[in-house]
């Protein structure tokens, strides 16, 4: 079942397919990648090449277990934190900052490590907030619901935010850790597709959409971030992956100095 014999009309078809759903660009060069997933859905759902290409067409959710298979959820706490901490450092000068509810959008959340490690760092600063998180993968937002990861996930928390929000696994939860109901309570999660689904109507002090665009063209990076700065209030921020680049495309952020992956509308 893995060697799968992909037609160049298929491949055209399946890419198309993803596309439309996700905005997910699959060249050429994840041809191989592309057929050995297709060969763990087909072996998880039992069918047969034609049958499952059949299914996936047919089954929205399906489309997008599939996608989810093909995309890398490499994710862990504090990653890339550079630009969360210019962006708290900011709202910590604030002179409204007792009164003000920040409000924040981490637009591809993965596994939820993103969202809990900025609301830990809002809690420790004594910040009211709340935290829109979304991602178009049901497996994702379920592992980020439960608040359970291994411990190698943790080893950039600072030790101090260690203690305080997250409780250390026994039994048959050794080697794991739980964030606590806490910071749970301060983030919503939710299924949202950032290609297709309309964007929230209420604003944001700041969006995250980091390690997302890296899969997309250019036409759809250009129409997400469009898209995302019409949800960030005036001086907001937004905040990218730093291996991507708003270079080339049209847009009306501001750069902030020194901080490559970080913007202000």
């Amino acid at each position: 079942m893995n060697a799968i014999a992909l037609s160049r009309k298929e491949y055209q078809n399946l890419k198309q397919l993803v596309y439309e759903a996700s905005g997910i660009n699959l060249h050429e060069g994840k041809l191989e990648l592309l057929k050995s997933k297709l060969a763990k859905r087909m072996r998880f759902t039992g069918k047969s090449f034609k049958e499952y290409l059949s299914f996936l067409k047919a089954d929205e959710k399906e489309i997008i277990e599939f996608i989810d298979t093909v995309t890398t959820n490499h994710s862990f706490f504090f990653r890339e934190n550079n630009s969360i901490e210019m962006i708290l450092t900011d709202f910590n000068s604030r002179p409204d900052k007792k009164t003000h509810r920040f409000k924040i959008w981490c637009a591809a959340c993965s596994t939820g490590d993103e969202p809990y490690s900025l609301a830990v760092q809002f809690k420790s600063l004594g910040l009211n907030f709340e935290i829109l998180a979304t991602d178009i993968s049901h497996s994702v937002l379920a592992t980020a619901v439960r608040g359970i990861y291994r411990n190698d996930k943790i080893k950039n928390v600072p030790k101090p935010m260690l203690h305080n929000y997250f409780q250390r696994g026994s039994g048959k939860y050794q080697g794991y850790i739980r964030v606590k109901k806490e910071i749970i309570d301060h983030v919503r999660f939710q299924k949202f597709n950032l290609i297709n689904d309309p964007a929230p109507s209420h604003k944001f002090d700041a969006v995250l959409c980091r390690n997302v665009m890296i899969y997309f063209d250019h036409d759809t990076s250009e129409k997400v971030v469009n898209k995302l700065y019409e949800t960030i209030l005036p001086r907001g921020y937004f905040a990218i992956g730093n291996a991507e680049s708003l270079m080339n495309l049209n847009h009306r952020f501001k750069s902030v100095p020194k901080v490559p992956s970080l913007y202000k509308k």
